[in-house]
């Protein structure tokens, strides 16, 4: 066979090195063998139809005589499935040379340029192959997308040490051990950490050819120190060997395609996102999200749900447009966490895909007031369950004090409060925390509501020409803002914890009449719903309490109570109650020891979990 040289392709790439005959190579699935710069270079092409304007792809190594071998056909097939092609170029041992990087470099502008690839393929290093791409890698970190590596040689030193290596780079032993951090891809990561590229290793923890220590381990170790991050899989009791599990990696084969194929970007859900149920037994599950793919033709939007680690059908949720900007819903059973997978699909093919590990479908509460609502508490507490999140306004995560949102440093009755009700209703349970240390219900107002006695505090409030006070505003907006971005009918309700800040203050100036607390929290909460568009619950505790011999103020008591026989609030926990050891610095402060917060939490959800399974008899 001969081979045209193309001048318009040759001011791209360069004269080609001809070949009178094409190489010849046995591959273990369909593809094309064909020279590159007289070296022996495969193609195996996924069957797709051709709607992006880049394909994403594997690159392969050592292709050596022999590889890549049959013992990869299983995680080929998968790459392929997924519309991920796969190719390499043989280099021979070049262990990672300048020559070999030379050659590389030629090998992805043919393959980006002539073929239509990626310009990001994920690469795929097998043992020495790992030296190979991770080497040309770290000269070209901004065209790499993700390395994955099966027991992958990363430490030039390791394997195949200085002396057999130093013929592949034209130098003397003495020469490359003087200069090895020059061309050790182990030593040179700082770029691939600061272009973000992920990286994977599964590599067997007998290994005694390529060391897991000194390659694999000592990688993620460095990476990870140098910001960047690695998945590390060590098989317990295996070498380098055969074992089917090093080909047939499902965590491999899934970190492979989640970085090879296009991105989808979701603003909603994130990791750890609890959506509030709209019956016991489901919910809707808001999906956003955008992505910079150029199509063709149409393309939808799927999504399908995994539930105890089964998948539930695909379904459309949404069209592709222009923008790449995309809305949709999709119906999941109450409970988690779940997993969600997301795609872009255009017939057969699959252009983009993500996925949100940990979705769930439960109760999610939003807690305001001053500090006892906040993290003032004397201990810090976790959630048990591991199925009690708590949002800060951008991400979730686990609600291990101090919760995010909040002010003050130390504990709350969040997390022993979220336990009990996930543990009542078997479902996930979001919080979203926005107290205040030391507020008045004065400094909650929104802008344009006088009062004439400022609080004790005036950070909040703004004294107006008159001689009046006015708060701020901010401390409800913010409230407001937290509710808003949960949604309409997005949380089940407020849980309210003030007073102590306006019951018995030492200027008796300072201290509000109960009669005025009423009035004032009343709009607050008419305000903040009339704010966010619907009726949202509210709980408001009684809570007064200071330190021992002045525990609690009948007039603010009342006039909480008073809100919730006039239906204007949900009854909450007599907090004044706690006292003795049950507040910090041995009975003598207002805030909570550790005790009194777990007691603080069981108030809560004594309050709450009656109320709550009346509302779940009546959802629809």
């Amino acid at each position: 066979m001969k081979f045209l040289i193309i001048p318009v392709l040759s001011l791209v790439l360069g004269p080609l090195v001809l070949l009178a005959k094409g190489p010849e190579k046995d591959l273990p699935l369909p593809g094309k063998v064909f020279p590159v710069a007289g070296h022996s270079a495969f193609l195996i092409p996924a069957k797709t139809t051709t709607v992006t304007q880049e394909k994403p792809w594997v690159w392969y190594a050592p292709t050596l005589k022999g590889l890549p071998g049959r013992e990869e056909r299983w995680m080929f097939d998968r790459f392929l499935e997924a519309g991920i092609s796969i190719a390499g170029i043989d280099v021979g041992e070049s262990y990672g040379s300048p020559t070999g990087n030379k050659l590389y470099s030629r090998f992805h502008k043919e393959m980006t340029v002539l073929h239509n690839l990626a310009e990001k393929p994920v690469l795929l290093g097998r043992s020495r192959g790992g030296l190979m791409t991770l080497s040309w890698a770290t000269e070209n970190p901004n065209k790499v997308g993700a390395f994955a590596g099966i027991y992958p040689v990363c430490n030039l030193s390791s394997y195949p040490g200085i002396t057999t290596a130093s013929g592949a780079f034209d130098l003397k032993p003495g020469e490359l051990h003087l200069r090895l951090k020059e061309f050790n891809p182990i030593d040179k990561l700082q770029g691939l950490a600061k272009a973000g590229v992920p990286l994977f290793a599964i590599h067997g923890d007998v290994d005694r050819v390529v060391p897991l220590e000194a390659n694999s381990g000592r990688m993620k170790d460095t990476y990870r120190a140098l910001g960047g991050t690695m998945e590390l899989v060590i098989p317990k009791g295996q070498g380098h060997n055969m074992w089917s599990g090093f080909f047939e990696s499902r965590e491999l084969v899934d970190f492979v395609i989640n970085h090879a194929r296009q991105k989808l970007t979701l603003s909603c859900p994130l990791d750890y996102q609890v959506t509030q149920r709209t019956t016991k037994s489901q919910g809707t599950i808001p999906i956003r999200g955008n992505g910079d793919i150029a199509t063709n033709t149409k393309a939808w939007v799927e999504a399908r749900i995994f539930v105890d680690e089964k998948p539930n059908e695909w379904q459309q949720i949404a069209q592709w447009n222009s923008k790449g900007n995309w809305e949709g819903s999709l119906q999941a059973p109450a409970g988690g966490w779940h997993r969600l997978e997301i795609r872009l699909k255009v017939k057969d093919a699959i252009l983009a895909q993500t996925v949100v590990e940990h979705v769930g479908i439960g109760e999610i509460f939003v807690v305001a007031g001053q500090s006892n609502s906040a993290n003032y508490g004397e201990q810090r507490l976790k959630p048990e369950s591991g199925k009690v999140v708590a949002f800060n306004g951008k991400s979730w995560q686990m609600a291990n004090d101090p919760q995010p949102g909040s002010g003050g440093e130390g504990g709350s009755f969040l997390p022993p409060f979220g336990d009990r009700i996930q543990s009542s209703f078997d479902v996930p349970v979001g919080l979203v925390s926005c107290g205040v240390g030391a507020t008045s219900v004065r400094e909650w107002l929104p802008t344009g509501h006088s009062f004439p006695q400022p609080p004790t505090l005036l950070g909040n409030v703004f004294q107006r020409a008159n001689g009046d006070w006015e708060s701020k505003g901010d401390l409800f907006e913010r409230l407001c803002l937290n509710m808003k971005q949960l949604g309409p009918h997005g949380f089940r309700a407020v849980l309210w914890h003030q007073g102590e800040s306006d019951a018995n203050q030492a200027n008796p100036m300072r201290t509000l009449p109960g009669k005025s607390y009423r009035q004032i929290l009343e709009s607050i909460i008419k305000q903040s719903r009339k704010k966010v568009g619907w009726e949202v619950p509210w709980f408001v505790a009684q809570a007064t309490y200071h330190v021992p011999g002045d525990e609690s103020s009948p007039d603010i008591r009342d006039a909480q109570n008073s809100l919730w026989k006039s239906g204007v609030a949900l009854e909450g926990p007599d907090t004044d109650s706690l006292k003795g050891l049950l507040r910090e610095n041995m009975g003598k402060g207002v805030h909570f020891s550790g005790s009194g917060q777990q007691a603080h939490g069981a108030l809560w959800a004594e309050k709450v979990t009656p109320w709550l399974k009346d509302q779940i008899k009546v959802d629809k």
